[in-house]
Parts: C-alpha cells; structure tokens; sequence
C-alpha cells in the first residue's frame, strides 16, 4: 500500500486552479489576487480566533484567570475592574486588527478592450479602508512621487 501525499495533492490542485483562472480570460489578476488574499485572511482569523479561545480555556484551567460573574452595572470595585479590562483588552484587539490592514495598494491599470479606455479596479478592502461604495466621488492627488492619493470628495454617498 502506498502511502497517498497530501501536500503534493493539494499544491497540484493548487497549481491547476490558479493555471485554470489565468488562462480561462474570465477572471482578471486582481480578482485572482484578492481570492487569494481573502482565503488567506480568513484562515488567518479563523485560526486566530480558534487560538486566542484555547489559550483563554488554557489560563483557566491552570488556574490564572478567576471566574467572576458581573454586569457593567454591578458597582463592586472587583466587577468594575473586570469590566474595564475587558473593555481595555477589547479595544486593544481591535487597534491591533486595525493596524495589521493594508493603507497602501499597488493597482494595475487595465484596458477596456472595446473602447480602449483605462482604469483600474479598487479591491474590496481598499473600498472598506476608504469608506467608499460605488457611485461616490473621489479625488486623485498626484503626490509627485509616482504615486497617487486618493481621497473621498465630501458631500457623497
């Protein structure tokens, strides 16, 4: 009996898929790109989400966590503490998702084949980071450098 090579499996699946979406003309690059990336990102949370619920499980019972049953209303110094540290460890968190995003995009410019026209497409998380939806205007900044600024203009969706 032979033994069956899952990474060898998995990477020439990989391998076929990403062969099938370049040659297949329907999907662009950065739809392949950003497939890719939102894959990533979702095992990412997920195992980090799934980790942080297993280390808290683990401070517990080693005993280093006490168990306090409160409510944000409940005045004992000891709940009004555990309410700020959970708070505090929460907005923590979450600036630390924060800075782990993306503020800066390499976008390739792309040719209407029919018209001829250029442009580029904005990804997903580039349209969340900017607070943009479709229909809003925006302003382009040449910062000179090569690069550009792109800012929402005030008075849009």
């Amino acid at each position: 009996m032979t033994d069956f090579d899952y990474k060898k499996y998995s990477l020439e699946k990989l391998e076929t898929w990403v062969d099938d979406a370049l040659t297949s003309a329907e999907a662009s690059p950065q739809e392949i790109y950003d497939t890719i990336r939102k894959v990533v990102e979702e095992n990412y949370y997920h195992h980090k989400y799934h980790a942080s619920r297993a280390y808290e499980l683990m401070e517990k019972l080693n005993g280093s966590v006490n168990f306090t049953s409160c409510d944000k209303d409940d005045p004992s110094p000891e709940c009004q503490g555990a309410w700020n540290d959970f708070w505090e460890s929460s907005h923590q968190e979450y600036l630390n998702t924060q800075k782990d995003k993306v503020n800066k995009w390499v976008l390739p410019v792309e040719v209407d084949g029919l018209t001829g026209e250029c442009y580029i497409q904005l990804p997903d998380d580039l349209l969340e980071s900017a607070n943009l939806k479709e229909g809003d205007q925006v302003q382009w900044i040449d910062r000179k450098d090569g690069s550009f600024e792109m800012r929402k203009v005030n008075g849009t969706k």
